[in-house]
C-alpha cells in the first residue's frame, strides 16, 4: 500500500467523526459573513487537534501546519450557506430558513478532516500547509476579504487548491474531477437596476409614472444583448433572477428593481456588456419618463487553473482514489463550458492553483437535484475522498518543491 492509499484508509477511519461534524454544520447553516456558530465550531475543532487557528478578515479562519521552512501550499474550504428553505427528509435538516444547498458543509468538514490527517503526518510535511476556511463565497465577497486580510502571506502561499462537490453526475460518488488548465469557470458580476417613476392610484395611471413598464422592457432588451450584439459562440450568461415592484394591486409603485448576474469568460466582453447594460437601462427608462440606476455589486473574475498544478493533480490523485475515480472535466459528455462562478478565482489570480470537483450524488442512484435546490441531498461517503485528496495534494506538492 502506497502512502496515498494509506491516507485514504486513514480518512475512511475518521468518516464517522466527519459525518457528525457535517451534520452539525448542515443543521445550523449560516450565510455571508454572519457565521458565528460555524466559525466557533471550526475554531474549537482545530484547537482540539492541536492547531493555533487565527481569525482572518470579517469571518475567516486560518491555521497552518508544518516546519515553517520552504514553500507553502493552501487548502481552501468555504463555510457559508444559502437563504433557501430546506425541503428534504433528512433527520438533520435545517429549520431556520437557510440551507447548505451548495455543499459548503461538506467542504468545511473535508478540510477539517484533512487537518486531522495532516496532524498525523506532520513530520512528513516538507514546508507548510495553510488551511483557509472562507466565509461569504455565495455573495462573492469572502475570498477577496481574506486576501486583503493577508491570508496569502505570513507565510507566503506558493500554490493551492479547492474542492467543490458536484451532484447529479452519472458516476460513482467520490470520483474526483480535475478542471481544465486555463480558464475553468466564468467571471460573475451581480447587478441591480432600479427604475424610478412616480407612484399613484391604479385608476389614474396618467397622473403617475409607471416604472414597471420600462423595467419589463429593460429586461427584454437585456436578453437581446446576447442574441443581437454578440457572436453566436460567445460564452455569456446574462440572467435576471429577481423583479420587484410594489406591494399592492391597485397602486402604481414609485420604483421597480431588477436583480441578476452577468457571467462570461472574456474580460473585454465583460466590460462591453456592462457598458451596454447601463446604456440600455438609462435610455429605455428615459423614454418612459423614468430614471434608471445600474449598480454592479459583488463579483469575481474568471477562475484560472494553473497548468503545472493541474498536471500534478492528474498524476497524484489516481494513487489516492484509483485511476477509475479520476476524470478530466473535458472528458465529460454534454458538459460544455462551465458558466458557474467561484470567488476562489481571486486566489487563482494570485497563486498557481487548481479546482477539483467531487461527484457527490450519483444520478443513477437518486433524483439528480442540482446545487442551490431545496431538495438537494449529498452522499456522506464522499467525505474521506475529499479529505484524502486535500492531504495527498499538499504533501506531494511540497515534497516535490523543496
Amino acid at each position: 500500500m502506497n502512502v496515498d492509499e494509506l491516507i485514504l484508509e486513514e480518512a475512511q477511519k475518521i468518516q464517522p467523526e466527519m459525518i457528525s461534524t457535517r451534520r452539525e454544520l448542515h443543521k445550523n447553516p449560516e450565510t455571508g459573513f454572519d457565521l458565528d456558530h460555524t466559525v466557533l465550531l471550526v475554531l474549537k475543532k482545530l484547537k482540539e487537534m492541536g492547531y493555533q487557528p487565527e481569525r482572518c478578515g470579517k469571518a475567516g479562519v486560518v491555521a497552518t501546519i508544518g516546519n515553517g521552512q520552504g514553500k507553502t501550499f493552501l487548502l481552501r474550504g468555504d463555510m457559508d450557506a444559502l437563504p433557501i428553505e430546506e425541503d428534504t427528509d433528512l433527520a438533520f435538516k435545517s429549520t431556520n430558513g437557510k440551507m447548505h444547498a451548495c455543499g459548503h458543509d461538506t467542504h468545511t468538514t473535508m478540510l477539517l478532516g484533512a487537518a486531522k490527517l495532516l496532524k498525523a503526518h506532520e513530520a512528513e510535511i516538507k514546508g507548510t500547509v495553510k488551511l483557509m476556511f472562507q466565509p461569504a463565497e455565495e455573495i462573492m465577497l469572502g475570498a477577496s476579504d481574506m486576501i486583503k486580510a493577508g491570508v496569502l502571506e505570513n507565510p507566503h502561499v506558493d500554490a493551492g487548491m479547492m474542492i467543490h462537490v458536484m451532484p447529479g453526475l452519472p458516476m460513482d460518488n467520490g470520483t474526483l474531477l480535475v478542471a481544465n488548465k486555463g480558464k475553468a469557470l466564468s467571471s460573475c458580476d451581480w447587478f441591480e437596476i432600479e427604475i424610478f417613476g412616480k407612484n399613484g392610484h391604479g385608476s389614474m395611471p396618467h397622473n403617475a409614472i409607471d416604472p414597471i413598464v420600462p423595467a419589463a422592457n429593460i429586461h427584454m432588451a437585456l436578453m437581446e444583448i446576447q442574441t443581437r450584439e454578440l457572436p453566436a459562440d460567445a460564452l455569456v450568461a446574462l440572467t435576471v433572477g429577481e423583479f420587484h415592484a410594489g406591494n399592492t394591486s391597485n397602486v402604481i409603485p414609485e420604483t421597480a428593481i431588477l436583480k441578476g448576474t452577468l457571467r462570461t469568460y472574456d474580460d473585454e466582453m465583460r466590460v462591453t456588456i456592462k457598458r451596454r447594460m447601463v446604456e440600455i437601462a438609462e435610455s429605455i427608462a428615459k423614454a418612459y419618463r423614468c430614471k434608471a440606476e445600474v449598480r454592479f455589486l459583488a463579483g469575481a473574475p474568471t477562475l484560472v487553473n494553473d497548468e503545472a498544478v493541474v498536471k500534478h493533480a492528474e498524476r497524484i490523485l489516481p494513487g489516492v482514489v484509483g485511476s477509475e475515480k479520476v476524470i478530466a472535466f473535458s472528458s465529460l459528455p454534454n458538459m460544455g463550458a462551465q458558466m458557474g462562478s467561484e470567488d476562489f478565482a481571486y486566489v487563482s489570480h494570485e497563486i498557481p492553483s487548481v479546482l477539483l470537483g467531487l461527484a457527490a450524488a450519483d444520478s443513477r442512484l437518486s433524483e439528480p437535484y442540482p446545487v442551490h435546490h431545496p431538495k438537494l441531498v449529498l452522499s456522506e461517503d464522499i467525505l474521506p475522498y475529499g479529505a484524502a485528496a486535500h492531504v495527498s495534494m499538499a504533501l506531494s506538492w511540497l515534497n516535490e518543491h523543496q
